[in-house]
């Protein structure tokens, strides 16, 4: 008979701090770049998606170790970067994000102003929960480096639907950084200054 190996069970040991952090509770926040306390109009997105990265492989062979190949890590890439809201009566932000874009596409402006830099940084906070006060402590954030919008697109109109008008934004930018807090609790939050 084979040699079994056992394991010791326990009770749970579940608690809030060893609970994953929810998905559903973060903040998206939209800044110029160079200008991060002038933000875009605060735009209340309901689904963020693609904060993924993708390093291509690089195979090699050579004579006399033919059997297997050499694997070496080539270029990175950062997935473009889904954000959906509902649409609302006044708000024009991502409009507004798309036609600068156009403006810098035709020529419009001065070449380095302010006005025609279409480049962002965008934050996307993951915020602490359940939490009971006020306040909360952002848990989890990634900075995302010189965005801009690629996309803009309106959900399908349908009178046969209960639904809400849905809003895409897909994003083109340069990477991100990521930032996870140490321990639970109030007290124990991330941000990138």
């Amino acid at each position: 008979m084979a040699n079994m190996s056992t394991v010791t069970q326990q009770k749970s040991l579940a608690t809030i701090a060893t609970d994953p952090l929810r998905a559903f509770k973060f903040h998206v926040k939209i800044s110029r770049v160079g200008k991060l306390a002038e933000a875009y109009p605060t735009l209340g997105f309901s689904a963020v998606g693609g904060l993924s990265i993708n390093t291509d492989v690089i195979a090699y062979r050579q004579g006399g170790h033919n059997t297997t190949t050499q694997k070496m890590p080539g270029q990175s890439d950062f997935s473009p970067i889904t954000l959906s809201k509902g649409l609302m009566v006044g708000d024009k932000g991502l409009m507004n994000w798309m036609y600068q874009l156009f403006n810098v596409m035709q020529g419009n402006g001065e070449q380095y102003s302010t006005d025609t830099d279409f480049r962002a940084w965008v934050d996307i906070m993951l915020v602490d929960h359940p939490v009971t006060k006020g306040t909360a402590a952002v848990k989890a954030c990634w900075r995302v480096y010189n965005a801009w919008p690629t996309v803009i697109s309106f959900g399908d109109l349908d009178a046969g639907q209960n639904s809400y008008q849905v809003t895409q934004l897909t994003l083109a930018h340069e990477g991100w950084d990521f930032k996870i807090a140490d321990k639970a609790g109030p007290s124990n939050g991330v941000s990138f200054g």
